[in-house]
């Protein structure tokens, strides 16, 4: 174990040594206006009932509820990208073929395309020295796979342990360089936590060592909804079961967090 935790220290050092001043390429979606997501991760987009439900509820707060997104979760338990066959996701037939209506009656669903993928590998895969080449490897085949059946591929960049805040660090710049090599938009939700402990440290965005708290994934889905839409949350009205005074604190992180990354005034 100490030999595999020196490992990563080292990988973090060479990482930052590397990537010092890596900045985003992409600065904004290629969809223009998406109405439909993937998301494609594990636990840390499942906790609280799932990261797509508060990105949802920002967006269609925001929009009084008239222009309304859907969205798609397919979540493996501890999973890394390397786990996740995305060809069967959007090549499936059946899957998302139907729904129960109020009355518990099947209704087909006309439209099961979508315009956003949005990925996120395992908190130390990106960083682990037995395990970044593998992030690289299927970031690429990945965005491949979703562009062939024209959806455009995002990273949500995760965040660091909560007992190791230097983690992001290299988290950072690994999705920074795998954004960049495969021309892809970067969701830096992870940065988002890392600021939102230094200028709020009250609010607890961890549930334990590494998952989202309910405010924790509140603040990575107003991350994603400032960078997909390039619009600020904050003023939002989705409550998420977070008092109002903390939501307006993590609103205001994620729009300072989405300016400050694509260098945008």
């Amino acid at each position: 174990m100490k030999n595999i935790l020196l490992q990563i220290l080292l990988a973090i050092f060479a990482v930052n040594a590397a990537y010092a001043h890596e900045e985003p390429i992409v600065r904004m979606p290629f969809s223009d206006d998406p109405k439909s997501f993937l998301l494609i991760g594990n636990s840390f987009m499942y906790y609280n009932n799932s990261m797509h439900k508060p990105l949802l509820g920002i967006h269609n707060s925001i929009n009084n509820n008239t222009i309304n997104i859907k969205a798609r979760t397919f979540y493996i338990n501890g999973s890394a990208l390397s786990w996740h066959d995305v060809e069967s996701y959007v090549n499936n037939p059946n899957a998302g073929a139907f729904k129960f209506n109020s009355q518990n009656k099947i209704e087909p669903f006309k439209d099961r395309s979508y315009d956003i993928a949005i990925m996120q590998d395992c908190s130390q895969c990106p960083i682990h020295p037995e395990l970044s080449s593998d992030f690289h490897k299927y970031v690429k085949q990945h965005a491949l796979t979703l562009r062939n059946h024209n959806i455009e591929p995002v990273l949500m960049m995760t965040w660091a342990y909560k007992s190791q805040p230097s983690m992001i660090e290299a988290i950072a710049q690994e999705y920074t360089v795998a954004g960049n090599e495969n021309k892809l938009l970067i969701i830096p939700a992870g940065l988002a936590f890392s600021r939102s402990m230094q200028s709020h440290p009250e609010i607890d965005l961890y549930a334990d060592d590494k998952h989202p708290s309910r405010e924790g994934t509140y603040l990575a889905a107003a991350t994603i909804y400032a960078s997909i839409f390039q619009a600020s949350p904050v003023g939002n009205t989705y409550k998420f079961g977070i008092e109002k005074g903390v939501r307006e604190k993590l609103q205001r992180i994620a729009w300072e967090t989405y300016l400050g990354y694509y260098q945008k005034k």
